[in-house]
């Protein structure tokens, strides 16, 4: 049986991310999806998401993220890159 292809993005979230529930929401859209990684706020007032899964899943994550904060996002910076072997959970970093 093939193994599923893992991606990992990482995600700049600018705007009016902090201070509004933007990380607890990326975890709450995150449910049910097959990715690990985590979301953090920046001290330059970004989100930053670095999240590896399932191609499909992370799409998804992305579109339920960016569909339920789409007021509070002025502009998204994504970058691939390779996933890492030791992920275990999807969670806030403070």
């Amino acid at each position: 049986m093939n193994a599923i292809k893992q991606t990992r993005k990482v995600v700049r979230y600018r705007g009016d991310v902090q201070g509004v529930g933007f990380r607890a929401n990326a975890i709450h859209q995150g449910r049910g999806l097959n990715i690990k990684g985590f979301v953090r706020n920046e001290p330059d007032g970004d989100v930053l998401l670095d999240v590896q899964g399932p191609t499909n899943d992370l799409k998804e994550l992305l579109r339920r993220i960016g569909s339920s904060m789409e007021r509070k996002i002025n502009e998204i910076l994504i970058d691939e890159r390779e996933p890492l072997p030791d992920r275990e959970k999807f969670s806030i970093r403070y």
